[in-house]
Parts: structure tokens; sequence; C-alpha cells
């Protein structure tokens, strides 16, 4: 067990510290397993932060952020799989979810005010490297295919929130 935290601190450290290495060098295949448990670590200890910082309140983070990761590696894996494909990448769905799950790493100071935000804007900057080195893109493509997917999100996001006053009657004042 402790052999696999070491594994994951340095593995932490590489995509932070070298991320265009580490995304060049990154296996493209070899299953979900490896990546989904690295993101599911990273989950767990945002889980555990934002259990302290909120004196406990936040506990369920620690069930529900590991479920919340599950599923949106794989689905923000799928949007940006088609975006990149959109201007001209190359990678595969497995390439991709990897990218999603190793960019995961800024959560583990995602549990800290105002410094989640700065961990927010890296965590699209190894987005956009992992995308650019596993799609075979240029940086601007990369950059525009993440912004697409992050486009793509938003107009979700306010349509969900459409429908739901639309549901509800309910306007926030």
């Amino acid at each position: 067990m402790g052999g696999m935290f070491k594994q994951y601190f340095e593995t932490g450290k590489n995509i932070i510290m070298k991320p265009a290495e580490f995304f060049k060098t990154m296996p493209v295949t070899g299953g979900y397993k490896d990546p989904l448990i690295f993101a599911l670590i990273t989950s767990v200890i945002m889980g555990l932060g934002l259990t302290v910082i909120t004196l406990g309140v936040g506990f369920l983070a620690i069930i529900f952020a590991p479920i919340a990761v599950s599923i949106s590696v794989f689905l923000a894996a799928l949007l940006l799989l088609v975006c990149a494909k959109m201007v001209g990448g190359t990678g595969t769905y497995e390439a991709t979810m990897r990218v999603a799950s190793y960019a995961n790493i800024v959560n583990v100071i995602g549990w800290i005010p105002i410094v989640s935000i700065i961990g927010s804007i890296y965590g699209l900057w190894l987005t956009v490297v992992g995308i650019r080195e596993i799609h075979k893109l240029t940086l601007s493509k990369a950059i525009i295919a993440v912004l697409i997917a992050i486009a793509i999100v938003f107009v979700i996001v306010v349509l969900l929130a459409i429908i739901g006053i639309g549901i509800t009657g309910y306007i926030p004042r």
C-alpha cells in the first residue's frame, strides 16, 4: 500500500512539474484502472481536505467526490475526444481518459479557498498540454479543443438552469 502512495506522489509531482514530458511519455494504452485509481486517490485527498476545512461538514465529500470523479473523467474524456477530433486530433478515447484522470491532480488543493482557483486554471493548462501531446495537435489547436469543451459544458449548465427555473418557477433574487 505504501508503494502505491509513493507512486501516486511521484506521478503527481511529474504531472505538475513537467507536464509536457509526462504526457509525451505517458502510456496511451494499458487500461483504465491505473489512471482512474490516480483520480480517485486525488478525489479522496480533496474530500479529506474539505472535511478538515469545514470542520466535518464536508465529510460526505469523501464519499461523493470519488463517485463524481469516476463519472466525470469518463464524460470529460468523451467530450475532449470529440473536440480534439474536431480540430484534427489523432488520439484515442483511452489516452484522452488518461489525460482527464491525471490532470485531476490539481484537485489535491481543490479544497483550499482561493488557491483552488489557481489550481483549476493550472488544471486547464495540464489538460491542454495533455491533449496537445496525445492528439498530436499544435498548442493553438489544443487550446481551441479545450475551449470548445468548456463552452459546451457552459451551455449545458445554462440550459439545465433554465429548465430548472422553468420547472420550479424559482428565480433567485
